[in-house]
């Protein structure tokens, strides 16, 4: 196979999609869209992400005791969670019209404030009750709202457990007991309101401590994109392309083997994508996006990163080359291409977290090559995982390109073989 008509190809083909706007837009534009959308609206550089819901409050209480109604609502209203505010409060004179707004989705939850609310709190035999309803704005959203609102609201009837202790405890200094009676009396009663001594810290993986980290995160995420969507549109086309430019019996009546054509036409595709990988770091690492992400050309560690990018972007080739089987045409093989990349790029854990889809849905990532090509890239360069934990990730990206690679090939050998008959 002769290198000079390969390197020939290359040239042309770089030529050719860098004079088509389309090409460069899916190529570069889309996938820096992502990146600068989630560095200033999804990761924004101000504020700590903590998520302020919006509470409407009905306030029946007319109670004129210490804790009521209105001291509840203030309590509401001052929460704050890492120096942020945990919730907006608009207040409601009926718990019809507080409803009808969570029904059009203008709130996160309600809660109803009973009369008499402030008496039964202050009552050691009576429960205080408080009636609330979660909202859904989002199918996700209600999962969410209710964590932080009942974890909210548990937090504050313990504390009201605990005060109503304390009362019970300076009640029995008073009776005629021995002091070792009332040490009895006082752990075994916060005992029965506290069973479980429960300390709960919050562990965040050293990507997601800061901004920058995260933004790195989505920047791999932002490549995997491109990848998938240029990736299947590139190999989708590339004999068919030829074939309706008409070059394709031209570049046959020269000295070029079909294994040139086939090494050129991969070679330029991955050349492209790796061109736009390198873009795409550069301005994610900039000052305009500042995402972090760790690759030091001198650590193994990395360039196995580095191959398996390059694996990512041959299976997404290769799958390419798999959806021209069912389509004839350019505008065919490119729409099919585009859709199936974005729609894949958005469910199989490349640009959204995992946990966010449904279980089938999760089932893609676990089945996908490509998803396991960035996968595999994120831990190395962004959680610095140790090489012994990617024996197994090695094997199975290694392989699935091989796999994949030869069938792209012996897709492509038929194509042509077709076309040379008709």
């Amino acid at each position: 196979m002769r290198l000079k008509p390969i390197v020939s190809f290359i040239i042309r083909d770089l030529k050719l999609m860098v004079r088509d706007k389309t090409f460069i837009f899916w190529l570069v534009a889309w996938p820096l869209i992502w990146i600068f959308m989630t560095a200033y609206i999804f990761v924004p550089p101000t504020g700590d992400g903590t998520i302020m819901l919006s509470l409407g409050i009905v306030n029946l209480d007319s109670s004129k005791t210490p804790l009521n109604g209105s001291s509840l609502i203030r309590i509401f209203e001052e929460a704050e969670y890492n120096g942020s505010k945990l919730f907006s409060v608009k207040l409601y004179h009926s718990e019809n019209e507080a409803l009808q707004a969570l029904s059009r989705g203008e709130l996160d939850g309600v809660i109803i404030v009973p009369e008499g609310f402030g008496y039964a709190v202050i009552n050691p035999v009576e429960k205080a009750r408080l009636h609330t309803y979660v909202g859904s704005k989002t199918p996700q959203s209600a999962q969410i709202s209710s964590s932080i609102i009942i974890g909210f609201l548990e937090r504050f009837s313990e504390e009201l457990s605990f005060k109503r202790i304390e009362n019970m405890v300076n009640m029995i200094q008073q009776l005629s007991i021995s002091e070792d009676e009332k040490s009895w009396f006082n752990a075994t009663v916060q005992g029965i309101m506290q069973p479980l001594d429960l300390t709960v810290e919050h562990v965040s993986p050293e990507v997601f401590e800061d901004r920058a980290r995260t933004l790195g995160w989505y920047t791999i995420g932002a490549i995997g994109m491109m990848f998938l969507y240029f990736g299947f549109n590139s190999g989708a086309i590339l004999i068919v392309s030829e074939k309706e430019r008409g070059t394709l019996r031209k570049l046959f009546s020269t000295p070029l083997t079909e294994g040139e054509f086939l090494a050129g036409g991969f070679l330029s595709q991955l050349t492209t994508l790796l061109i736009s990988t390198l873009i795409l770091i550069l301005v994610g690492v900039s000052p305009a996006v500042g995402a972090h992400i760790v690759l030091n050309p001198l650590n193994p560690v990395h360039l196995l990163a580095v191959a398996f990018m390059v694996c990512g972007a041959l299976l997404s080739m290769s799958i390419g080359a798999l959806i021209s089987l069912v389509s004839k045409t350019v505008r065919g093989a490119s729409g099919m291409g585009t859709v199936l990349g974005l729609l894949l790029s958005f469910t199989t854990g490349i640009w959204f977290p995992l946990e966010w889809m449904p279980q089938p849905v999760r089932l893609l990532a676990v089945i996908f090559p490509p998803a396991w090509s960035i996968e595999a890239s994120r831990r190395i360069l962004v959680f610095e995982t140790l090489v012994e934990t990617l024996i197994l990730d090695s094997a199975k990206i290694f392989s699935s390109t091989a796999i994949l690679l030869a069938l792209a090939l012996l897709t492509y050998r038929n194509r042509i073989k077709q076309y040379a008959e008709s």
